[in-house]
């Protein structure tokens, strides 16, 4: 939509609103003939002439276009920063269905969310949970920390991540949740903490004096959206080409900038970042959701970090991973997962995999 048809609206909006004060009849008249000159699709009945009731139900038409094109305020959490860490951004926001009914004697099932923003930004507060709470799920929106490329490295937001996962765990019976059935979500970097702890070993610790790590971060299924499923920078390069650098967020997550002749400690470190080393025959079902093309591999150099870091080639690398251990999923690439068919295909994923 332009934005010389927005403030023609808003124009209209104001200028009609005085209509329904009682102007002199004939200053009204006089307006009404310019308005209709500068709107001609209020005069309704094509007669030539504005009266004042097509003029009100012409501004209260373009009022509620344009209240449905804004962007819906967000839902209010029913527990809002709850800790679950010691960090500043070990918090999460967590809702539960108002006015629906667990469908189990166990409590709601879970969809949990982990934002993007490279692992150096971002926030819980941009995810919209409103199509899980429609269908009867609790929602959870993360927070965890960034990387900083001194002390804090990855794999610390995974870590942090999988800690949300223990604390609900824990915490179950508190909200009202079924610890059994738990989802996990994520775009761009929520991606790759989504699969890093669906894949990994159980980090249950039953030693802890913790009692939050002693539970477990195995889940019941995976909807990573638009993210890379292999944090080697040598193989991306070589599999997929893109800019050498491959993300300026790299050496904030390894610790040192990436080059020909990685530290071994680099290389191990970014092994086990990687959700594609972890993935083994007992791991949960997965739906691998992509907005772009397939095609373009490899990327020229020219290409931008965006288009490579969320190409679906990744998600294509992994599914054949998981389809030689007869893991289920499914992978879907050019449909936008947060509306229309791709959002459909999220839900009766769930329906399948988590609901049944």
């Amino acid at each position: 939509m332009s934005g010389t048809y927005l403030r023609s609206c808003s124009l209209l909006a104001v200028v009609l609103s005085l209509i329904a004060t009682q102007l002199p009849a004939q200053t009204q008249e006089e307006q009404l003939k310019v308005w209709l000159k500068k709107f001609p699709a209020a005069d309704t009945n094509k007669d030539g002439v504005l009266t004042r009731e097509e003029a009100v139900k012409y501004r209260d038409t373009v009022l509620k276009k344009q209240q449905a094109k804004r962007k819906p305020q967000r839902v209010v959490p029913t527990h809002a920063n709850v800790k679950y860490g010691e960090h500043d951004r070990n918090v999460f926001d967590l809702w539960l269905p108002e006015n629906i009914e667990s469908t189990s004697k166990d409590g709601y099932p879970l969809f949990v969310y982990f934002h993007g923003g490279g692992f150096v930004a971002g926030d819980k507060s941009g995810f919209d949970p409103s199509p899980y709470l429609e269908k009867g799920l609790a929602v959870v929106s993360a927070n965890y920390r960034f990387v900083d490329g001194k002390e804090t490295l990855s794999p610390t937001p995974m870590l942090d991540s999988a800690r949300v996962i223990q604390f609900l765990r824990l915490h179950h019976k508190k909200w009202n949740l079924d610890p059994n059935r738990i989802a996990l979500s994520g775009g761009s970097a929520g991606v790759v903490i989504t699969l890093w702890i669906g894949y990994h070993d159980d980090l249950a610790d039953a030693t802890s004096d913790d009692p939050v790590l002693r539970q477990s971060t195995r889940v019941q299924c995976l909807v990573p959206i638009n993210g890379p499923t292999n944090l080697d920078p040598h193989w991306i390069t070589a599999n997929m080409g893109g800019p050498k650098h491959v993300h300026g967020s790299f050496p904030k997550m390894f610790g040192a900038p990436i080059t020909d002749n990685l530290p071994s400690e680099m290389v191990e470190r970014i092994k086990e970042s990687s959700p594609i080393e972890h993935v083994s025959k007992d791991d949960p079902p997965t739906l691998l959701i992509y907005g772009g093309q397939l095609e373009g591999i490899p990327l020229p150099e020219t290409a931008s970090t965006g288009l490579l870091i969320h190409h679906p080639y990744f998600g294509k690398v992994l599914k054949e991973k998981l389809d030689a251990l007869k893991i289920p999923n499914d992978f879907s690439h050019k449909s936008d997962p947060r509306r229309g068919s791709g959002l459909d295909l999220t839900l009766n994923w769930l329906d399948e995999h988590l609901l049944k």
